[in-house]
């Protein structure tokens, strides 16, 4: 593997590395997740991640599956301790139509109320369904045992810190933060 690292006047960091393939994988990340949250808010990063998907000013989510997928193409997200990473891999040849559709997620996410209402939902099931878990339990209170604050409160937060977020807070943070 050939990596090289570029830093552009903007402050990004691309990573790159070429293959003999013809398939792209991109990601845009940012080095703002479970660990830069403070208790009251624990989970915002991963509850980002899932309103990026709910649709932009000019996508619905429908809208953004179809076109990646038609493409061969996957798109998805994950949030981290450290960073929230947005990515898709396509032929090469659609690179930038995947980067037109995150670059449209990452800067015209419409938060629309009924959505965040109903990923809140999803992520409050998600959390049960890790506490469901055994594997996922045990190794939550392990960390939460292990690592002071911020570290071992889990990356989704918990059913009090999603239920008490607000769509306004949400929104607003996420500006300040992504932008």
């Amino acid at each position: 593997m050939n990596f090289k690292k570029y830093k552009l006047n903007n402050g990004v960091t691309i990573l790159f590395e070429k293959r003999d393939l013809p398939i792209v994988s991109l990601s845009i990340s940012n080095p703002f997740a479970a660990s830069h949250e403070s208790s009251k808010i624990k989970g915002i990063a991963h509850f980002i991640e899932h309103l990026l998907f709910t649709g932009t000013q000019t996508r619905t989510h429908e809208d953004i599956s179809r076109e990646i997928e038609k493409k061969g193409g996957i798109l998805n997200a994950f949030t981290a301790e450290d960073v929230t990473s947005y990515w898709f891999k396509l032929p090469a040849e659609h690179v930038l139509a995947g980067l037109d559709i995150l670059t449209d997620m990452l800067n015209n996410t419409k938060f629309d109320s009924e959505k965040f209402e109903k990923e809140k939902k999803v992520i409050i099931e998600e959390i049960k369904m890790y506490h469901d878990n055994p594997g996922s339990h045990i190794w939550e209170k392990i960390q939460e045992n292990l690592y002071e604050k911020p570290f071992g409160e889990g990356i989704i937060g918990s059913k009090e810190t999603v239920s008490s977020l607000s769509r306004d807070f949400v929104k607003s943070y996420y500006r300040k933060i992504f932008s």
